[in-house]
Order: structure tokens, then sequence, then C-alpha cells
């Protein structure tokens, strides 16, 4: 398995290299850390796709399409999420690997990667003021279209219900009601913030030469650094005194209950994490667990019924389709399976099933580059520096005693039903 090698190249600056023989291509993602905050969200969420249409030398979304065509048609994409209560905003560029070309490329593609990151198009200190409104209305039309997806929406809506009040409730697009008073220079200057006092992680993945690839990234990334912001830790930590219930009604035939729960469990204990890893498995990730099997196949109650964690922020939802009718059933039957695992009614097939498809899907990630980088990145933003075979490790060695024990820290906080 890759290993990164991480290099300091400024002050809350850092450039990994993950050199691999295995793919074709190279990918390089760039990847800037902040506290999420209400104030900023959306306007780092338009900046995200402001800065992929338009350049300094590349001045509308022609130019850069033609310039990623003449770069052996190099793929681009960009995004926002959260993780943890960070919020993380990213630009991503795979291209194919110098070893497989004439003519070298790499140094063109960290040019273009640079005029991206670094010079965007500024016009008497507006940022891209012809791009502006285009970009406002897509971003207003991807946040009113979420509601349409009622599966996602059911899901968000029962974590910013259940984490009010906590910077994890706040929506990493942003807020239709945000977009309007947005201004082309107060897009300049959030990009100056994002560039200036957020930590950046340059990552490089592919076949090349180490020494050839850190000369021209030192040479290339110089980031304007001022006072870096602090990256809070994500609050793991709460325990409800009772369950919190809250439902809408949109008329649909099939509902969508959406329980969330605390783990209280903090995932640089890694003994803990990873057997509440397991935990969640045998309850509900996936076709070997216990939502699927007895509530969705043996009972017939659910359309789909499945769980997973938010590590960083100690959470454990379970999301499930339902008739309307069913409601009751389907919550008694919900929480009767994570009673079992709380009492260690499980059979050692189960914790066997469960292991083995964690780390079948681990081991998958690793099979495109983007999945290894992914892999290698969420263990640097998570602060745990464990590599693919220690955490394996981890996994393998969990015992059905860690299970119990884990599982009973876990508390019902919220539970969310749209009709």
């Amino acid at each position: 398995m890759s290993n990164i090698r991480k290099i300091k190249l400024d002050d809350g600056l850092t450039l990994g290299l993950i050199k691999n023989e295995k793919f074709k291509s190279n990918l390089v993602s760039v990847y800037f850390e902040r506290n999420i905050d209400r104030s900023e969200v959306t306007a780092l969420s338009l900046l995200s796709n402001m800065m992929v249409v338009g350049t300094k030398k590349y001045q509308n979304m022609k130019k850069v399409s033609m310039r990623l065509d003449d770069l052996y048609g190099m793929s681009m994409t960009n995004g926002v999420s959260k993780h943890g209560e960070k919020l993380l905003i990213s630009f991503k560029f795979l291209t194919i690997s110098d070893a497989y070309l004439d003519q070298p490329i790499f140094e063109d593609v960290i040019d273009f990667v640079n005029e991206i990151v670094l010079n965007p198009l500024v016009v008497d200190s507006k940022l891209n003021p012809k791009a502006i409104d285009i970009e406002k209305e897509n971003l207003r039309e991807e946040i009113e279209s979420k509601i349409n997806d009622k599966k996602a929406y059911a899901s968000s809506k029962c974590i910013s219900l259940m984490c009010e009040g906590e910077p994890y409730a706040i929506n990493s697009s942003g807020y239709v009601e945000d977009i309007d008073s947005i201004s082309p220079e107060q897009m300049y200057d959030i990009y100056k913030r994002l560039v200036e006092t957020s930590p950046i992680f340059v990552v490089v993945e592919g076949d090349f030469d180490e020494e050839y690839v850190e000369r021209i990234c030192r040479e290339k990334f110089r980031f304007k650094r001022g006072n870096i912001e602090e990256i809070r830790r994500s609050n793991y930590l709460n325990k409800p005194k009772e369950t919190r219930y809250f439902q809408e009604d949109f008329g649909n035939k099939q509902g969508k209950l959406v329980i969330g729960h605390r783990t209280n469990v903090d995932h640089q204990e890694f003994d803990k994490y990873y057997s509440l890893l397991v935990a969640n498995s045998i309850f509900g990730g996936g076709p070997h667990s216990k939502l699927f099997n007895n509530v969705r196949e043996k009972e017939s109650i659910c359309y789909y019924a499945n769980s997973g964690l938010e590590k960083c922020k100690g959470l454990m939802m379970v999301n499930s389709g339902i008739d309307p009718d069913q409601y009751d059933r389907a919550l008694k039957l919900i929480r009767k399976e994570l009673e079992d695992v709380k009492l260690g009614n499980f059979t050692d097939l189960e914790i066997e099933n469960a292991k083995r498809s964690i780390i079948n899907s681990m081991k998958a990630g690793y099979d495109s580059i983007s999945g290894e980088t992914d892999f290698i990145y969420n263990q640097h933003i998570s602060r745990n520096d464990l590599t693919l075979d220690q955490v394996i490790a981890y996994v393998s060695k969990v015992t059905r005693q860690d299970i119990i024990d884990v599982s009973q820290e876990v508390i019902e906080d919220t539970v969310y039903f749209l009709r």
C-alpha cells in the first residue's frame, strides 16, 4: 500500500507526495481547510465554483476548457464538503503521467493548477464580476434542488435539527437567503482570506520522480501566508437526556425515517473507534447487517435501512424508507436491532462478515487513484496517520466485548420522519 511523504512548504502549507506506479495517471489535489462558519459558508461555496470558470490567463470557461484539452484532456473537479465541524474546499486535477508521454507535461499541469488557485480573474478589486450572476443562479438552483432528493433531504434535515446551535448543523452548500447580498468585492476579500489564512494541503499522487515534483511544487506554489486559522477539533461529546421527535408532511407515498445517535467516541482513540466501526457494520453497515437482514428482508418493513458514522462529530445515523403507516413498527424494530448489538446478541459469523465488509471496502478504495488520495487525505485531516494496513490490523483485532462496550455508549438523540 502506498504511503505519503509530507513536506512543509510554508506556514500552514503542506505538500504530500504519494509515489504510485500502478496507475497511468497523476492526480494533483489542493485542499483548503476552514472552521465551518455560517457567515462565510455561502460565499465559499460560490467561490469554489467561480475559481474554476475564469482566471487571469484563461478568462472564461471556454478558455479554461481549451487548456484542459491541450493537457491531454485533463479533468478538473471542485467541491465543498464537511468533515466534522471543518469545511473543506477542494480542487482536483487528473492527468496522464509523464511516464507515458513523449513530451512531459507535469510542469504545465502545475502551472495550470497554480493559475486556478492563485491567479483568479480580478477586475478593480472585484472577483470575476461578469461571471458572478451566472454562478449565483447556479448555486441557488443547486441548493433549492436538494429538496427533490427526499432521502438526502431527510438525512440533512435530521442532522440540522439534531445539531441545532452546533457548527455541524451548518449546510456546507450555503443558504439561498445569503446569495443576493454577496458582491464581487466581497468575493475577492473572501478569496484572499481563503488562500492567506487557511491550512492548505497539496497532494500529488502517481508515477513521478519525487525530487523533480518537489522542486516544481516549491517553485510554483507560493501562497501569500497570513495568520493561519487554528482549526478546532469537532465536539464529539453529547449525552442527550431524552429523544426529540420531528415530523414533516410532504404527502409522499414513501416515508423517510432518520434516527440520529450520539456515539461519544473519540475517533483518535483507535481501539474504541474501530470497535465502533465494526459495531456499526453489524448493526446497519451493509447487506450482511441486522437492519438489512432482519428489518428489511425478514420483516419486509423497509424499502431500505442502513446506518453510518460521522467519525469526527461522533454521530451514527440510521436512514430508512418505509410506508408512512409503518412508522411505529419500523422505529420499534430498528431500536431492537441496536439493542441486540448492545446486549451482545450477534454471532461470530456476524462479526466476521462485518470485519470483512469494512476491510474489503477500504481495499476497494485503493483500486482508483482518487480513492487512495481520499483515504490518505481523510487520515491527514483526521489527525490520524495510520496506514491502510494499520487500520486493517485495528479492525481485525476487535473482539466481541469491544463491540458490546462501545455500542453501549451510543445514545439516541433525534427521530425525524418525512412523510
